[in-house]
């Protein structure tokens, strides 16, 4: 099986892991060899990891990756499976443009708040990662769901591609 090149979600998720690592590293640091605490690391590494989850989650819906229960639908038909498979695509993308829009009015909602640390507006370093990545996740639900129909994605409920 040929390895696929890191799309720009993967370097995204990777930036922003690498990110947290330095931040809690430096709180480590500073609390243990300085014997002093810096108050924002905690804040910024609990947002970073916050952001790594919901785009983590958007690239697992692109490649089909999530965690499934398939012991009866492997028993079933593959006509049937065929038809689940389509299901469960509609399903996850009208779910996801569902957190999609309330995941926006929510930021609207609390567009007044503060992270207590940083003081850096919430709605947009923290409430909009719901939003964002739910957008996200609609775009490869149907991304993945025309390349399905098309026949491009050989097993729907393994994830493995021919030419997606």
């Amino acid at each position: 099986m040929q390895r696929k090149p890191l799309s720009p979600g993967d370097w995204i998720v990777a930036a922003l892991f690498a990110a947290t690592i330095l931040v809690v590293t430096a709180q480590v640091v500073w609390r243990y060899v300085f014997n002093n605490s810096l108050v924002w690391t905690e804040e910024l590494s609990r947002l970073l990891f916050t952001w790594i989850i919901f785009i983590g989650a958007a690239l697992a819906v692109k490649e089909g990756t999530h965690i499934g229960v398939s012991l009866l639908v492997d028993r079933l038909p593959a006509s049937v499976r065929r038809h689940l498979a389509a299901a469960r695509l509609v399903l996850i993308a009208v779910f996801l443009a569902f957190l999609a829009v309330v995941g926006f009015q929510w930021v609207r909602m609390n567009a007044n708040t503060r992270t207590p640390a940083l003081g850096l507006p919430l709605n947009y370093v923290l409430y909009a990662s719901l939003p964002a990545a739910s957008a996200l996740g609609v775009y490869f639900a149907v991304r993945r769901a025309v390349a399905w129909f098309r026949g491009r994605i050989e097993s729907e409920q393994t994830g493995e591609e021919e030419a997606f």
